[in-house]
């Protein structure tokens, strides 16, 4: 299994030479376990897609967070769209009201973008999921639980050939607050009870995982508690609770530069104390599992 990162970025891509070194697109990563599997559409797809077309590569499954837009935006750019026998199978969390296809189609309307999904070549399959729901993608197995965010929100866990690997994004683990939409808080303790589930969620994500991504997003300074977003020393702290061997710090706010996040990292590796190898993900970045 190997996992590439194409866009490491949260809210909206940058340039900067002060971000350059770990990149300023929005998030998307590949995960190669002989299948060919992405995670998230942010501005990282279109870089992603120039080279799968360029590999040949006709059968695509993009993993879906979410449709916040930092997550979605580099979609309509993505290259195999536009490749005759392509085949692009899209997943994500189902959400009430508001079909999966219908978030695609309406960021390609003639407003927002010349060229609707009703145009482009490839083949696509939108499949909606639930919480909990485990699927296979060839001999890949891949489970989606939800996650404490605005919105509809999932994370996902890949397992294959005895290899795992999680990707947590865009969460608070440790918030007071339901943030979802959707979710049950009629009461305080039906409130206690959904915030226990969704932590519980993620540990299910990250059990004993070879490789972690997780939110990053803010620094404990900069915490603002109804943004659904974590710091590195909730990163650390799932890490060390669910036994695992490899956490990538992701989903780096926009305007951290490169110097700071370095920063960030020297100061956490000593924080971790050995217990799991600790790195930032960077644009280009190769990690075989």
């Amino acid at each position: 299994m190997q996992v590439t990162f194409w866009g490491v970025r949260g809210s909206f891509p940058v340039v900067s030479p002060r971000c350059a070194g770990y990149g300023g697109n929005t998030p998307c990563l590949e995960v190669d376990t002989g299948s060919c599997i992405l995670i998230d559409a942010g501005t990282g797809i279109r870089t992603a897609g120039k080279t799968l077309v360029e590999r040949g590569v006709e059968q695509i499954h993009l993993l879906l967070s979410h449709t916040h837009w930092d997550h979605i935006q580099g979609f309509p750019y993505f290259a195999p769209l536009y490749q005759k026998n392509t085949r692009i199978q899209i997943y994500s969390l189902g959400r009430r009201g508001h079909p999966l296809e219908d978030v695609f189609r309406d960021q390609q309307q003639p407003s927002f973008f010349p060229v609707s999904l009703d145009e482009v070549n490839a083949e696509l399959v939108f499949t909606e999921l639930e919480d909990g729901q485990r699927f296979a993608i060839d001999d890949t197995e891949v489970l989606c639980r939800r996650m404490n965010h605005p919105g509809v929100t999932g994370g996902f866990r890949i397992e294959h050939g005895g290899q795992t690997f999680a990707y947590i994004s865009d969460l608070d683990f440790y918030t007071h607050l339901l943030l979802g939409d959707d979710l049950p808080a009629n009461s305080d303790r039906e409130k206690q009870k959904c915030l226990q589930r969704l932590k519980d969620n993620v540990h299910d994500l990250a059990h004993r995982t070879d490789l972690m991504v997780f939110d990053t997003f803010f620094l404990p300074e900069e915490y603002q508690p109804d943004w659904g977003h974590s710091r590195p020393d909730d990163a650390l702290k799932v890490g060390l609770e669910a036994q695992v061997k490899k956490i990538a710090l992701f989903h780096h706010e926009p305007h951290r530069s490169d110097e700071k996040i370095d920063k960030m990292v020297a100061y956490y590796q000593k924080e971790n104390q050995g217990t799991a190898e600790l790195l930032a993900a960077r644009e280009g970045l190769e990690l075989t599992i």
